[in-house]
Formats: structure tokens, C-alpha cells, sequence
């Protein structure tokens, strides 16, 4: 399973990731956290355009699907500001889920999705389509 914790910069996606993640592991589930910001640093990735955030966005999904895989449940924290790139980041994930985070700040020009309730609700991205 994939947990994405999405939302804008700033909202606290982090923080409650790395809560969820203590917890799975008190309860010994393998799990293995992926975090935006430090995912785009050991990448280098600083290319904040539409090409370089689905590039970045895709390119971790393709990881959690690999460790999802193995067994293990994934949990993301990353700004994914458009239902489309969410979406396609799904379809590579067996199970998943979205949980949004509000408040935060965007950078300016930039716009954000926020996920509805049929989006937060979906936990079978593979068969249900919202």
C-alpha cells in the first residue's frame, strides 16, 4: 500500500508523515517513507516546472510502486498539486491512498488541486476511478 500525503508548502505533510511512520513501525509493519523535499535534494532536482515536478513526482512513484511491491507500505509526503499527476502517479500503485493536508503557502504562479472527497475516499486506484 502507498500513502500519499499531499498538500501545499508548509501545511505539515512531513511532520504528520513521520508521526504515521513511527506509529506503522511501533505496530512492525515494513515501511519505508519517501519525502519531497529530501527526495528532490539527493536528486538535485530544483526544476519547479510542470515537466520537472511530474518528472520528479513520477519518478518517486515508481520507486514506492518497487518497494510496495516487496511488501512494504509506502508513505510519500509530497506537493502533487494536480489531481491529473496524482492520478497517474496512482495508476502504478497496487493499493493507495490520498490524505491532504490544508494550509501551507504556493509559490507565486503556482495553483493547487485540492484532492476531492471521491479522490480521498478511493483507497483501489486500479479499480475504482474517480
Amino acid at each position: 500500500m502507498v500513502i500519499l500525503i499531499t498538500g501545499k508548502k508548509g501545511a505539515g505533510k512531513s511532520y504528520y508523515a513521520q508521526k504515521l511512520v513511527e506509529e506503522l513501525k511501533a505496530d512492525d509493519f515494513k515501511v519505508y517513507w519517501l519525502d519531497g523535499d529530501k527526495f528532490r535534494a539527493e536528486k538535485g532536482n530544483q526544476d519547479y516546472s510542470d515537466e520537472g515536478r511530474i518528472r520528479n513526482l513520477m519518478e518517486a512513484a515508481e520507486i514506492a510502486a518497487e518497494y510496495e511491491h516487496i511488501g512494504y507500505i509506502v508513505v510519500m509526503s509530497f506537493i502533487a498539486p494536480r489531481k491529473e499527476w496524482r492520478k497517474m502517479m496512482r495508476k502504478k500503485w497496487q493499493v493507495s491512498r490520498v490524505v491532504y493536508i490544508p494550509g501551507g503557502t504556493l509559490w507565486e504562479g503556482t495553483t493547487y488541486q485540492k484532492p476531492s472527497e471521491r479522490e480521498l475516499q478511493t483507497k483501489y486506484n486500479n479499480r475504482i476511478e474517480y
